[in-house]
């Protein structure tokens, strides 16, 4: 007797069987063979495992293929990928438009040499259970509905998609709005000089989930990128990637979740699978609406490209309380944040390569997963180079602005030497971490009268939660100027919007009307730091058509209202009516850009208006 469960009238259903007939039966099923996927297929089959892979494309590769972006942001490389990667760009230059078709060729052979199939164009429509483990699912493709029958079962959907249909808790998006991080499309045009180039424009936000609200954003986001190329008679659109990218979906609940906590801590593990490496790439200029613990790293403290390493286990890559099956791809078990940096297409390939061993491992044992003995996994991965020493570089800047390697700092003199300079990051996270440890020295230098050190310790007691600094932080929103840090060469955060933000995690009552006159007075606008900075710059701000500082100090403002709100709810009514006030036109919004509603820029500043007025009931 088995368990049915399957997507009905948009509900799950489930129904019980006494007879299912599978035609027929594999050691591993591979439902999604895009970033993480195709590689499972190849690393499953290359240990001898009978394998199909399931496709609901025409194509195989996901982003790296079907969405044209055959270049990588971090990740190290490492792996099966690495080889085929090589060769894709020999044989691209020979028989290809572009290596990343002649990736999906290779690919495709790589899968099929070893024996595995392929079945493209067919969706997964049902799972069969057996009490808690996954024995096989229902398939339609070409008109028909067939069962196939499974030892071990790898989602890689990116979306959870049978996870959630085995019964698997998920979760979708930040916590204060539901969002996930704006999607991205890619532009193919010919270059004056006859090459071939592809640019990346963060799109929006989406729903993919949605049919009708995934096709409007596709429609506005491939639009706006034409008007912007027939401006420029230089630059010849070939065509848009067919596959757009979505950097989050559903996350699964796993027997381990990766936090950001873990993160930043730098914890390790003892049986660790492939190491993630990057930024926290959240993308979205929306900062206000990320967790705490996020902006206490990426705004408090400017170390928006600091790099971590993350250790990845078995553990994180199986759903809670299913057997059966594994995750592989964006999906797997971590916190919201944490899904910023570990989905980088380097790491999703040995993602994808891990579960594969470990799956065939375990089809060979006749076992589950969890009992293939880590120390086998481990040499066929070291062999491969999907799990190496060089992989686990722990927390750095690594870029050509700054390559160093990170560590917190617990010497008072060393951080009060930092905070005195205009790239004070490390020393103001550092201060998070030591706490009340650190406070007393931070007190002594808000009575320096050099300006960058008692900015930097009152900084540094706001990030702390110590509210000695709040007179201090409130005396530089009141002064008002432009001035940014400059600890990375991207996404810098304004000395005055980090001030604002400090204020409200403080719950600071005596900013009240300090916080109210900015997002309340008209003539906030007319003050001259926000026109002061003109030019795009990639440490700042890449669009000509946003006011990257006025919109972080009056989205910062109004957050640190609600904050203030929260923390002293005899102020909640007054403070509900001037945000009300504030955020009833659209006022701030065309100060802060003039482009249409969908556009990545419109949708980043309707975000945190839609969060005020929601707030205010």
């Amino acid at each position: 007797m088995l368990n049915y469960r399957r997507i009905q009238d948009g509900g799950l259903t489930e129904t019980r069987v006494n007879h299912v007939q599978f035609e027929e039966q594999v050691d591993v099923l591979i439902i999604g063979l895009g970033t993480a996927g195709a590689i499972a297929a190849i690393a499953a089959a290359a240990q001898g495992a009978n394998v199909l892979g399931v496709d609901r494309l025409p194509g195989i590769g996901g982003m790296g293929t079907m969405g044209y972006v055959s270049g990588y942001y971090y990740g190290l490389p490492g792996g099966l990928h690495v080889d085929i990667d090589e060769e894709a760009q020999r044989m691209g230059r020979e028989h290809f438009l572009d290596r990343v078709e002649a990736k999906k060729y290779m690919m495709e052979n790589r899968i099929t040499e070893h024996g595995a199939r392929l079945s493209l164009d067919t969706k997964i429509t049902g799972v069969f259970m057996e009490q808690d483990k996954v024995t096989g699912v229902s398939l339609f493709s070409q008109g028909r509905q067939w069962n196939v029958a499974c030892h071990m079962l790898i989602d890689a959907t990116a979306d959870s998609v049978v996870c959630m249909l085995a019964g698997c808790d998920t979760s979708l998006g930040r916590e204060s709005d539901g969002k996930t991080r704006p999607f991205t499309s890619v532009k193919v045009w010919l270059h004056p000089n006859g090459t071939i180039t592809r640019t990346n424009h963060d799109s929006g936000y989406v729903n993919q989930y949605d049919p009708f609200e995934l096709s409007q954003g596709i429609l506005q986001a491939h639009a706006s990128q034409l008007l912007e190329e027939f401006s420029d008679e230089s630059k010849r659109v070939m065509f848009f990637a067919p596959f757009i990218g979505i950097r989050e979906g559903r996350i699964i609940e796993a027997e381990q979740m990766i936090t950001m906590q873990d993160v930043v801590a730098g914890r390790r593990e003892a049986e660790t699978l492939f190491y993630g490496y990057c930024d926290f790439d959240k993308h979205g200029k929306d900062n206000v609406l990320e967790t705490e613990e996020l902006q206490d790293l990426y705004v408090a403290a400017n170390l928006s490209t600091a790099c971590f390493s993350v250790p990845v286990t078995l553990r994180s890559l199986t759903p809670k309380g299913i057997k059966g099956m594994l995750a592989a791809g964006r999906h797997i078990g971590m916190d919201h944040d944490v899904a910023s940096l570990l989905r980088m297409q380097r790491d999703m390939q040995k993602c994808g390569e891990s579960a594969g061993v470990i799956a065939a491992l375990a089809a060979k044992r006749g076992a589950e997963a969890s009992e293939v003995p880590y120390g086998e996994a481990q040499a066929i991965l070291t062999a491969s180079g999907c799990l190496t020493e060089e992989h686990d570089r722990g927390i750095m800047f690594d870029d050509s602005f700054r390559r160093e390697s990170i560590e917190w700092m617990s010497d008072p003199a060393d951080i009060r030497a930092a905070l005195g300079t205009d790239m004070p990051g490390v020393a103001i996270y550092s201060c998070k971490l030591l706490g009340e440890r650190i406070a007393p020295q931070l007190k002594e230098w808000l009575t320096e009268p050099e300006g960058m050190l008692r900015y930097g310790a009152a900084i540094g007691l706001g990030i702390a939660g110590n509210p000695a600094g709040a007179p201090t932080l409130r005396e530089m929103v009141a002064e008002r100027d432009a001035y940014y840090f400059k600890d990375c060469r991207r996404t810098n955060q304004f000395r005055s919007a980090i001030a604002i933000y400090l204020l409200g995690k403080l719950g600071d009552a005596d900013s009240l009307e300090l916080l109210t006159s900015i997002v309340c007075d008209k003539q906030e606008y007319d003050r001259e730091l926000y026109h002061e900075i003109k030019e795009t710059s990639y440490k700042l701000n890449t669009s000509k058509n946003f006011n990257e500082l006025y919109f972080q100090i009056v989205s910062h403002a109004a957050v640190a209202l609600i904050r203030i709100a929260e923390a002293h709810p005899e102020l909640a009514v007054e403070i509900k009516r001037s945000l009300r006030a504030a955020f009833a036109d659209e006022r701030h919004l065309l100060n802060t850009t003039t482009l249409p509603k969908l556009t990545y820029e419109y949708e980043t500043v309707e975000n945190v208006r839609k969060y005020v007025l929601h707030f205010c009931g």
